[in-house]
C-alpha cells in the first residue's frame, strides 16, 4: 500500500527523472542541430553529417595572377558555368567561394558578335571592343588566413579596361578560358573610404585561367527591335503616311527585264492563304513582285527590288507612275527570319525524305530548335535542279548563300510555339516582262 507520503515521494522522483530525460533529449537534439548547421567538430570521422569544403562538389578550378601586391590566387571550388546565348551575344557566368561572406563571388564574361558558338575553339576576343570581363574574388584565398569581419581582406571587384580573353567551349562537356589584361585592384592595407565599394585604384596586370566541366548552355531568341515592333504596330494609313515622307533617294536602271514567273502560296496557322508572284530574270539579286491589293480595285502593281531600292510601278487612270525609295526606308516585307532559328544555333539535317514539287525532285532538310523563349521545327524541301537562282529572293530559304544547304527551296513548313506556317512554289512558267522605267513619272504622294 502506498501512503500519501510515499505517493508524494514517487511523484517527486518521477518528475526528477522526467526532467533529466527531457534535458538529455534537449541536449541531444541541440547537438544534432549544431552538427547539421555547423558541422561536427569531433576528431572522429562523421562523414554522414560533416559539412566541409572538401565534400562540396566542384566543377573546376581557376587561377588569377597579379603583377603587384597579391601574387597568385588559386581557386578550387567552382560551380558549373552558365553559357547563355542571345542573338550574337554570349554571356558566361560562374561562381566560386573565396569571400566567406554573402556577396557576389565569381566571374562574368560577355562576348560580342558570335555567329556560331561551335566555332568558339581557342578563339580570342579583344577587351573592350569584342568582350568584357569582370572578376569578383578575395585575393587572400580563404584558408590562408582567419576570416574576421573587422579585418579587411583583399576583396576585389575587377573590371578589365583592356586586354584579351580566349575561350574554348564544348557543349555539355567543358569550357576553358584564359585571360590577360589591365585593370585596377584594391590594396587591402589601405583604408577604404566608406561606401566606396570594392573597386580599387592600384594599376595592375592580371592574367589567369578558368576551367569548368558540364557547362549549362541555353539559347534565347533575340527579341525584335523596337523599330520593327513599331512598324508592325502601325495601321495601314500610318504606313502610307510614312511612305509619303520617303522621298525618292535612289537611282534605278532605265529598264528591268524578267523572263520567269514563280508563284508562291503561303498559308498561316489560321488557314488563310496568300499567293505571291515573283518575276525573275538573269539578275542574281533583283526580282519583281506582282501584287493586286484590294485598294487598287483590280489594278495591278509591280514592285521591283534591287539591293538598294524598292520601286513601285503603277498604271492608273491612263497614267504611268512610279515611286522609288530605299530598302532601309521600307524594310523587308517578306522577311521570314522570325520563323527559322538563327544560323549556327542548331543543326540542319537531311532526313532522307523526298517529294516532287512542280515537277522537280526535292529532298527534306530539317532543323529542330528550342530557345528559352521559343521552340519549333522547320522543314525545307530543296531542289538542286530548279532552273531559277536568285540570292536575294525573300522567304530566306530561297537563297544561294544559305550555308546550311545548297539549291532552291521549293517549300518550307514551320511550327513555332504550336503555330504552323507554310509556303510552297505552286507554279513556274516563262513570262516576258520588260519595264521601261523612263516611261513612268515620279509620283510624290
Amino acid at each position: 500500500m502506498i501512503t500519501p507520503t510515499h505517493g508524494q515521494l514517487w511523484k517527486r522522483i518521477k518528475n526528477k527523472i522526467q526532467n533529466k530525460v527531457e534535458q538529455k533529449i534537449d541536449k541531444e537534439a541541440d547537438k544534432i542541430i549544431d552538427e547539421t548547421l555547423e558541422g561536427n567538430n569531433d576528431n572522429e570521422d562523421t562523414s554522414n553529417t560533416k559539412k566541409t569544403e572538401d565534400n562540396i562538389k566542384s566543377y573546376g578550378s581557376a587561377s588569377i595572377n597579379h603583377s603587384t601586391i597579391y601574387g597568385t590566387t588559386s581557386i578550387t571550388s567552382l560551380t558549373k558555368s552558365k553559357v547563355q546565348k542571345e542573338g550574337k551575344q554570349i554571356k558566361i557566368i560562374g561562381y566560386w567561394d573565396t569571400f566567406g561572406v554573402d556577396v557576389h563571388d565569381g566571374y562574368i564574361i560577355r562576348l560580342k558578335n558570335v555567329n556560331d558558338i561551335d566555332k568558339l575553339q581557342n578563339k580570342t576576343f579583344k577587351i573592350p571592343d569584342e568582350a568584357s570581363l569582370r572578376l569578383d574574388y578575395d585575393a587572400l584565398v580563404k584558408g590562408k588566413y582567419n576570416f574576421d569581419q573587422k579585418i579587411r581582406a583583399g576583396q576585389q571587384e575587377v573590371e578589365f579596361t583592356s586586354g584579351s580573353v580566349t575561350v574554348t567551349f564544348n557543349k555539355d562537356k567543358n569550357i576553358n578560358i584564359s585571360f590577360s589584361g589591365n585593370t585596377l585592384i584594391d590594396n587591402y592595407k589601405i583604408p577604404r573610404k566608406e561606401n566606396s565599394g570594392l573597386k580599387g585604384n592600384i594599376p595592375a596586370t592580371l592574367s589567369g585561367s578558368i576551367s569548368t566541366t558540364l557547362p549549362e548552355y541555353t539559347i534565347t531568341r533575340e527579341p525584335k527591335t523596337k523599330e520593327k515592333d513599331l512598324v508592325e504596330a502601325l495601321t495601314e494609313d500610318e504606313k502610307m503616311e510614312m511612305l509619303k515622307k520617303a522621298m525618292p533617294t535612289v537611282d534605278i536602271p532605265s529598264t528591268f527585264s524578267f523572263d520567269k514567273s514563280v508563284e508562291v502560296k503561303m498559308t498561316d496557322d489560321r488557314g488563310d492563304v496568300q499567293t505571291i508572284e515573283f518575276l525573275l530574270g538573269t539578275y542574281p539579286d533583283i526580282y519583281g513582285i506582282s501584287v493586286a491589293p484590294k485598294e487598287m480595285q483590280g489594278q495591278e502593281m509591280l514592285v521591283v527590288n534591287t539591293p538598294e531600292s524598292m520601286t513601285m510601278f503603277m498604271s492608273m487612270a491612263g497614267m504611268k507612275i512610279k515611286k522609288s525609295t530605299s530598302i532601309e526606308q521600307m524594310g523587308d516585307q517578306y522577311n521570314m527570319e522570325d520563323k527559322i532559328p538563327e544560323e549556327g544555333d542548331f543543326d540542319y539535317k537531311k532526313t532522307g525524305k523526298t517529294k516532287t514539287i512542280v515537277g522537280y525532285l526535292c529532298e527534306e532538310v530539317k532543323v529542330d530548335y528550342e530557345y528559352t523563349n521559343q521552340k519549333g521545327s522547320v522543314s525545307f524541301w530543296v531542289s538542286n535542279d530548279f532552273p531559277v537562282q536568285n540570292k536575294a529572293l525573300p522567304m530566306l530559304g530561297m537563297k544561294m548563300n544559305n550555308s546550311n544547304f545548297s539549291g532552291f527551296v521549293l517549300a518550307m513548313n514551320t511550327i513555332q510555339n504550336g503555330k504552323s506556317f507554310s509556303l510552297e512554289v505552286v507554279g513556274l512558267e516563262d513570262k516576258a516582262v520588260t519595264i521601261n522605267t523612263n516611261e513612268y513619272k515620279k509620283f510624290g504622294f
